[in-house]
């Protein structure tokens, strides 16, 4: 379900992209427009140019100050169009274990968290974040620290096929407790 929504965002906007496109691009004559001038060389794509499909694995945990962990393992996939200034991206964050909490609770922890990127590729470097969109099942919690991490999560990569990342921090939670997140991240060139 999650590479379908991959593809079929990164399907949107290139089909957005082609439909806003100039077909005869500079250096592609126009069939129908003669020229004396000889054709000029079509430059290369350069690495930046997208789609892309950005894979995140991580580990998430809140450590409670009443005591006790709860954590998770999560895989996020997430497709984004790129081209010099703002991204667009959406995509999920699938609960790749159980929550593996200390003490027993009784609240419905999220399987599913739909997000969407944010950010801008300049000088061939992609910079975003990720921001909850939705998550399933409907009125669950999220007890493993996920969303109190991965959205003040800034990444920073170079915007090429394979370009890798990783990340390991943990802050306060905003009481007496802290939050914490450990992961790679991988880009990959999305097939157009």
């Amino acid at each position: 379900m999650v590479w379908t929504l991959v593809f079929a965002a990164c399907a949107t906007v290139g089909a957005v992209v082609a439909a806003n496109t100039d077909p005869f691009p500079p250096g592609v004559e126009d069939p129908g427009v003669r020229s004396s001038a000889a054709p000029t060389e079509t430059p290369e794509p350069s690495a930046s140019s997208g789609p892309w499909l950005v894979r995140i694995d991580t580990r998430t945990y809140h450590d409670l100050f009443v005591g006790g962990r709860c954590a998770a393992n999560w895989r996020i996939d997430v497709g984004i169009a790129v081209a010099d200034g703002p991204i667009e991206g959406a995509g999920a964050a699938m609960r790749k274990s159980d929550l593996r909490c200390d003490e027993p609770t009784a609240q419905v922890q999220a399987e599913r968290i739909d997000l969407r990127a944010v950010g801008t590729l300049r000088d061939g470097i992609l910079r975003f974040s990720l921001e909850e969109t939705g998550r399933s099942p409907a009125g669950s919690q999220e007890l493993s620290g996920f969303l109190d991490t991965i959205p003040t999560l800034v990444l920073k990569m170079p915007a090429r096929d394979g370009a890798t990342a990783s990340f390991d921090f943990e802050r306060p939670d905003g009481g007496q407790g802290s939050v914490g997140a450990a992961g790679t991240v991988v880009l990959t060139a999305a097939v157009a």
